[in-house]
Parts: C-alpha cells; sequence; structure tokens
C-alpha cells in the first residue's frame, strides 16, 4: 500500500471518529435536557382553581356552617372565605411560616385570621406554591369574576386594618353580588359593607390556576 492510500485511509478514520464524538456529544446533551425537563415539568402542579365550585359552597353555607369545618361564632369571615377557596380546589398549605390549612381543633392563624390571610395568599408560600391573589386593586378589577374576594377595613389609630373579607360569588340583576360570615349574608352588594361601615377595601383576582411545587 502506497504511503498516500495510508495517509488518506488514516484520515478517514479520524474523520470518522470526530464525527461520532461530535454526534456523541450532541445525543448526550439532547438527553440532559430531556430529563431536566422531564423533571421539571415532573416537580411542579398546576391546579386550576374550580370558581364555580367556590361560589356554590358559599351559597350552600352563608347563612349557616358546615358541620364538618371549624366555625366562630365571633369571627368566622376568613374562615368561611378559606372553605370557599379550598372547595374551589386550591390546596392547604403547609409550609413554615405560611401556613394555610383547616383543622378539626383549630386551623392556621391565615386560615381564620383576615390579614394574615392576605398575606400569605398574596406572597405565596416560600416555594411551595405560586400566589394565589394575582391582583390587588383598589377599584374593582376588569377581570373580576366569581370565586374572587374583597379585603375590608379601617384605619385604628392610625394603622390600617384589614378587618373583613367577602367572596364574589356572581352577578345578580347585573350587579356583583357577595357573600359573607359573620353576620351571615348571601347574595349582597358590595355597599352592603363600603363605604358605610369600612373605609379600605382591595379587590382581590384569584389566580386561575396556582402552580404547586
Amino acid at each position: 500500500m502506497s504511503r498516500e492510500c495510508a495517509s488518506r485511509r488514516v484520515y478517514r478514520s479520524r474523520a470518522v471518529r470526530r464525527r461520532r464524538s461530535l454526534l456523541f456529544v450532541v445525543l448526550l446533551a439532547a438527553l440532559t435536557a430531556t430529563l431536566v425537563l422531564a423533571g421539571t415539568s415532573g416537580s411542579r402542579d398546576l391546579v386550576r382553581y374550580d370558581r364555580v365550585a367556590a361560589a356554590a359552597y358559599a351559597d350552600e353555607w352563608a347563612m349557616s356552617s358546615n358541620p364538618e369545618c371549624w366555625a366562630s361564632a365571633d369571627s368566622d369571615c376568613a374562615n368561611f372565605v378559606s372553605q370557599c377557596v379550598a372547595a374551589g380546589g386550591l390546596r392547604p398549605i403547609y409550609q413554615s411560616g405560611c401556613e394555610w390549612h383547616d383543622g378539626l381543633e383549630f386551623p392556621s392563624v391565615s386560615w381564620v385570621n383576615v390579614g394574615r390571610q392576605k398575606a400569605v395568599w398574596s406572597t405565596g408560600s416560600s416555594g411551595q406554591s405560586s400566589p394565589y391573589i394575582v391582583q390587588s386593586a383598589k377599584r374593582r378589577p376588569s377581570k373580576w369574576a366569581a370565586g374572587d374576594v374583597v379585603y375590608l377595613g379601617n384605619v385604628e389609630d392610625g394603622v390600617r386594618e384589614w378587618q373583613h373579607v367577602i367572596i364574589c360569588v356572581g352577578r345578580e340583576g347585573g350587579e356583583w353580588v357577595y357573600d359573607s360570615h359573620t353576620v351571615a349574608y348571601r347574595h349582597r352588594p358590595i355597599d352592603t359593607w363600603y363605604p358605610e361601615h369600612f373605609s379600605l377595601i382591595r379587590y382581590c383576582r384569584l389566580a386561575d390556576a396556582v402552580s404547586y411545587h
């Protein structure tokens, strides 16, 4: 065999090895990307908020208390709204410092306390879920819907205090209506509460879907 033929054979062999190495690198990168994407999608769970179910629960229990749930005769508004939102499919949160869940003896603070509920729902749960409240405004958002909530309050000794929360259950006669505890109301307009009894208001739009990690 001539030196020229041998050189060509060696060159072709090296070129084949380079192409194979390059192909291996490409395949390895593609496999890694696939595994990363699979791990990412597998670690997240997207849950849609069922607004119809939340409003139906509110209507069912607006004038009474669900005997299977904790209830308070003195301060039950946040507890009631928590139950409604949970009935809409949004999951309890057990992350330390951002807990939101019911309990047979006593629920978490954010389940029953207006201000704490608003805070936890607005910020999410330290990485366990995306925020439940995605918009908060003094005026009703254009995409307002059943299942959204309204926080009401007053300024006490120069400090803003969120003291009441109600849930929207839809329209009646062309007007948005709301259900609430502690004083039981069903299908009442916003002026039942604001501005006659409360000077502060926040219309809070809940997420159509929440991502859980």
